[in-house]
């Protein structure tokens, strides 16, 4: 470089041509800052990813968001007009009811009849005593051993109006023991499986198989 030359001390020519040369360096950053402004907006903008959804083909129905109604529930029946016709037998559900599966020997032992209706209207029946019955018989079901009639009276009517899915039930203690028509002399029995079964105007149930033990 050319050494400064004047009436000044050299420094003095250093120090200006050192602020000349920064206040040049700093014009020319302030031009291509101002050069990068004009040519851009700012920092780049990704792509933002757009996906399409073809057309559906021809004919086609279009998606709804409406919600899909299930079939109505078919319309329960309704009964004939008047008062409730009498039930037919095979209308009559009957089943033999045991307190529990197994007893001690000579302990009473609770059993029932309980009666409904199964058909779809309400009907009457007469379910009185005289037609109803309980009968114990060995396991194999071949030997008659007791019957709630044989000692207990049978008169007298009950006539009932069943409505569907209605149940009656009636309940007694069987004694543990044997019996004839007539309540004649019985014995008690001694262990073993036995079956009990109800039956109601003309209608029997499944047995129902009983240990006494």
């Amino acid at each position: 470089m050319i050494e400064p030359t004047g009436p000044l001390p050299p420094w003095v020519y250093w120090r200006r041509r050192a602020l000349a040369v920064g206040a040049a360096a700093v014009a020319l950053l302030g031009l291509v800052w101002l050069s990068a402004a004009l040519l851009g907006d700012g920092e780049p903008v990704a792509p933002r990813a757009v996906t399409s959804t073809p057309p559906a083909p021809a004919g086609t129905p279009a998606a709804t968001s409406s919600p899909t109604s299930s079939p109505a529930s078919p319309a329960q029946p309704t009964p004939p007009p008047g008062p409730p016709a009498p039930c037919e037998d095979a209308q009559l559900g009957v089943a033999a009811v045991i307190d529990k599966p197994a007893a001690a020997v000579g302990e009473e032992v609770g059993m029932g009849i309980a009666v409904s209706n199964t058909g779809p209207f309400p009907c009457t029946k007469d379910i009185g005593r005289h037609v109803r019955e309980l009968v114990v018989t060995t396991a194999d079901g071949g030997t008659r051993l007791w019957s709630s009639n044989d000692c207990h009276a049978t008169e007298g009517s009950e006539v009932r109006v069943l409505r569907p899915g209605e149940r009656f039930h009636y309940g007694l203690r069987w004694p543990g023991t044997t019996s004839e028509p007539g309540c004649a002399a019985r014995r008690a029995l001694g262990p073993g499986d036995y079956l009990v079964v109800a039956r109601v105007a003309g209608r029997e149930s499944d047995p129902v198989v009983f240990r006494l033990g």
